[in-house]
């Protein structure tokens, strides 16, 4: 790489971590004492009391000795190619290649310096961090602070010309020593700094529980902590492949650690040629690839390429990488000149040289350009480049009907997935047989855990009460507590062709939709409304003002509520078609709409899913669908409470922007919620920097419901709810504290700004998914321990053994699942003002996970974050770039009165 290059690379960096740094404020002072820690002896015993106790399994091992080591030294390595940057603009999913190489490069130095190495045992994470059991052959006296260079080759990595790959690697001793003697004054309690969730000696432990896996060629590590079988894995459509493997990582539960295993799944790249996946993921319907890729599709298609590593089918038995840039048409690489080899003086045009040298055919008009580590461009025929396996396939990328078959695929029962955890448990990461070599000693069975069945919610509807069976009931004979406004102009827009989706069955299911609304209880005309056939293709946003236009025009009024009829899954424009209606008709338009697939036609004769609908269409008018017993909601003391959920949501690429959003409750039956999102620079932290706003904006909005519904006069003051309860999604443990030291005092200080005296006691706690616990019932068939699928029932607490040692959490599986292994979600309270009894904020939690608006089944997180959730997804649709800049529109001031328009 030219010196000019790397000066210019360097400085780029510098300016996007200067700019991160002036974006962002300072969130914590290193001089400000911590926040305060909540502990479950503040909670008298802090387990629950209430509810059928019950014994569980748990996807956990218990660790019985952990070491027999009682430090770890610490090096700071690096692992670099000395004749090409293989990771140039390359992707997170795309680094766990350069990860295996680096310890392939590891495992080789170890072999040649075996002196350095002798009597040590080390753990490698695969990036910069080393560590070992004692010093290294090179830097036994320790009074000088070594460091070593040396260089090594791969045999079967090769350059272009057929030599090895050479790598330096750079090992640097640093005065870090990891003591583990601190893990058992934490897993026993005595002792707990929030610094603990990212204390080193975790680390260490889990680099040597994954050493044997990643030692073994059949297995690929993705991520810090999974481990996938290359032999085990089933092709998917679109040229992708779905590999099974095991996430594992050592967890501290209360007197002890354990090791958890998970079966997970994740998507790579099928090797194929290149050409092959090309028609596999994008020309499926084509004979051959076209001769013109528009555009669209050759903006899609280096989406996909780009970062990827191919190997030169024409330079065989040669076994070189190279990362594509993006692909080209032959007219595009006209200026490139083609080099033999690397020594070579003499270049060739590039299209000419691959037609005459290796009889290209006439017809190939596609190749790709190549990454290089120098200004020079290179590109090859799309035909004699074979993608590299071992290439993780990112998961936003993948289609409707991809996700499809994976849901098919990765669904595991919860027997299956017990014997999945055991098989990972023992054959791949061989936890009995002290595979890390420092004396780790690993009980081989499943732990068992106490647990305690606590009972459903009722939930009311208009004159009747439903009392669900193990998390679900039916809206049959049931009608909503509230109809929404009366709908009576509304129009239909079908973006499909009339021969795939023929006018009179597009009538038919409006006609049963429009009965199983009124059956329902909604305010419904029974005037038909009129349908429009257009066409979305290379129109964008324009069509769909169009569509709003014209039915503006028929109805000689704005209308109420558009309903699309889009392309099913397998169209290429199915996702990019939704996103653009939702922009542009909640924040240009400001008219309520309801998408529906064509891949639904199957079911627009159901009573069933005209419910769902009627259930979604009733809310975004304003109506409320259920509610929850006032009992079930108030507090032991009489008090009302607003309840709030908040999520974080980041982007994709390090250009974009996360969304943050903040719902609150209206009404005392947390049947209507108010949402309020904006954006923030992207910076990889948790915490919402202006949640001051978004809650005094709640707050208000509070106050002029209540003034709606009660009929008050405007001057007339509100009573705020005396208590406010955050359930807190997307933080993980180790931002607990960074999240609550910023955010619970721009509550307060919103509460104080909003009305002066407005000081409501809190409880602020965190509830999450992203986790791999799971609980399995001891004895499957029996029905007081295990629904029909073999999972545990709903409303299974598990708050011992395997909970935090410290902190007041516990795990709480609220829902149903249909299909696989439930997860149970997992709570954290981290302030309490409200000084709420354990049973009581378990319970309070369970009664929320059933008034989630659009669903007949109790959901896995309380309804306030699955909202916020929800909003996250539809603000991110929002996002518009102009001029360069991103920015996020607000929601059209049309739909103020209809809050829950995102459902």
């Amino acid at each position: 790489m030219s010196n000019e290059r790397v000066r210019r690379r360097v400085n780029e960096k510098v300016k996007e971590k200067l700019k991160e740094i002036e974006t962002q404020p300072e969130i914590r002072d290193p001089n400000e004492p911590p926040v305060p820690i909540l502990t479950r002896k503040e909670y008298g015993d802090g387990y629950g009391k209430v509810g059928r106790h019950v014994e569980v399994k748990v996807n956990s091992f218990e660790v019985t000795n952990i070491s027999k080591y009682n430090k770890f030294f610490k090096y700071n390595i690096e692992i670099n190619p000395i004749d090409k940057d293989i990771e140039v603009d390359v992707k997170r999913e795309r680094s766990d290649y350069g990860k295996s190489i680096r310890r392939r490069v590891l495992k080789e130095l170890s072999l040649e310096m075996e002196d350095w190495f002798h009597k040590v045992v080390y753990a490698y994470d695969g990036g910069s961090t080393l560590y070992t059991t004692s010093y290294l052959g090179f830097d036994k006296v320790k009074d000088v602070k070594a460091v070593v260079k040396e260089e090594i080759s791969i045999a079967n990595l090769q350059n272009l010309d057929g030599e090895p790959t050479r790598y330096k690697v750079i090992i640097n001793r640093l005065d870090t020593i990891i003591e583990l003697t601190q893990i058992n004054k934490y897993i026993n309690g005595e002792e707990f700094e929030w610094e603990f969730f990212s204390d080193e000696a975790f680390n260490v432990l889990n680099s040597l529980i994954h050493k044997v896996g990643m030692e073994n060629e059949k297995y690929i590590q993705s991520g810090n902590s999974s481990i996938y079988n290359k032999e085990n894995k089933k092709n998917i459509n679109g040229g992708v492949e779905l590999c099974l493997g095991w996430v594992s990582t050592v967890r501290p539960g209360q007197g002890s650690l354990f090791i958890n295993v998970n079966p997970t799944y994740t998507t790579f790249y099928q090797p194929l040629n290149l050409e092959e996946f090309l028609f596999q993921c994008f020309f499926p319907k084509y004979q051959n690839i076209p001769n013109e890729i528009n555009a669209f599709q050759l903006k899609k298609i280096n989406e996909i390429l780009k970062g990827l590593l191919v190997k030169p089918l024409h330079l065989e038995p040669i076994q070189t990488g190279r990362r594509i840039r993006r692909l080209l048409a032959a007219t595009k690489v006209n200026r490139f000149r083609y080099k033999p080899r690397a020594d070579s003086e003499e270049t060739f045009p590039l299209e000419r040289y691959f037609r005459e040298r290796y009889k290209l055919k006439a017809s190939s008009r596609l190749f790709v350009e190549l990454m290089t580590d120098d200004d020079t461009s290179i590109a090859w025929p799309v035909e004699f480049c074979k993608i590299i396996e071992g290439q993780r396939y990112s998961n936003k990328k993948l289609s409707g009907k991809q996700r499809g078959e994976i849901i098919l695929l990765a669904k595991f029962k919860p027997s299956i997935n017990e014997q999945e955890t055991i098989r990972g448990a023992k054959e791949i990461l061989q936890l009995q047989n002290d595979p890390t070599g420092v004396g780790m000693k690993v009980d081989p069975n499943l732990a068992k855990v106490d647990a305690r069945v606590i009972k459903s919610t009722d939930v009311k509807y208009a004159g009747k009460i439903m009392k669900p069976n193990n998390g679900q009931w039916n809206l049959k004979d049931v009608k909503f507590v509230e109809s929404g406004e009366r709908l009576e102009f509304w129009h239909v827009v079908i973006f499909e062709q009339s021969k795939w989706m023929p006018k009179g069955e597009v009538i038919n299911f409006i006609e049963n939709l429009a009965r199983q609304c009124e059956s329902q209880g909604m305010s419904i005309a029974r005037n038909r409304p009129e349908i429009q056939y257009l066409q979305y293709y290379n129109k964008g946003p324009n069509v769909v003002k169009q569509a709003y236009e014209d039915a503006r025009d028929i109805l000689r009024r704005p209308p109420q509520l558009i309903i699309f009829i889009i392309p099913g899954e397998k169209s290429p424009i199915n996702t990019e078609l939704y996103e653009t209606i939702k922009r542009v008709m909640d924040t240009e338009i400001g008219c309520l709409s309801q998408c529906v697939s064509v891949d639904s036609r199957k079911n627009f004769r159901s009573p069933q899913y005209c419910a769902n609908l009627a259930m979604k269409i009733n809310l975004k008018l304003g109506g409320v669908n259920s509610i929850l017993p006032e009992d079930k909601l108030r507090l032991p003391s009489g008090e009302e409470v607003l309840f709030l959920g908040a999520d974080v949501t980041h982007p994709k690429d390090k250009n974009g922007k996360s969304i943050c959003a903040v719902v609150g409750s209206l009404d005392n039956q947390a049947g209507r919620f108010i949402t309020k999102y904006q954006d923030q620079e992207r910076s990889g932290k948790e915490e919402i920097l202006e949640i001051d706003k978004l809650i005094k904006e709640i707050l208000r909005e509070y106050c002029d419901y209540q003034k709606r519904r009660s009929r008050v006069k405007n001057n007339e003051v509100i009573t705020l709810p005396p208590c406010i309860i955050m359930y807190r999604d997307g933080v993980s443990e180790s931002q607990f504290e960074r999240v609550l030291r910023w955010e619970l005092p721009k509550i307060r200080e919103a509460c104080r700004l909003f009305r002066q005296g407005y000081e409501p006691k809190i409880i602020f706690s965190v509830v999450g998914k992203r986790h791999h616990t799971r609980i399995f019932p001891v004895d499957p068939k029996n029905r007081m321990e295990a629904d029909k699928n073999g999972n545990c029932l709903v409303g299974t607490i598990v708050d011992k053994k395997i909970t935090h040692p410290t902190l007041n959490d516990f795990y709480l599986q609220s829902h149903f699942a249909n299909q696989g292994t439930a997860r149970p979600s997992h709570y954290t309270i981290l302030h309490d003002d409200i000084k709420l009894t354990i049973d009581e904020f378990q319970g309070l939690s369970n009664t929320l996970c059933y008034n989630f608006q659009r669903s007949t089944s109790s959901v896995s997180i309380p309804a306030p974050t699955y909202y916020a959730h929800l909003t996250c997804a539809r603000a991110k649709m929002y996002l518009t770039t102009h001029r360069g800049n991103i920015y996020l529109p607000n929601v059209h001031r049309n739909l103020k009165n209809y809050p829950m328009y995102f459902m």
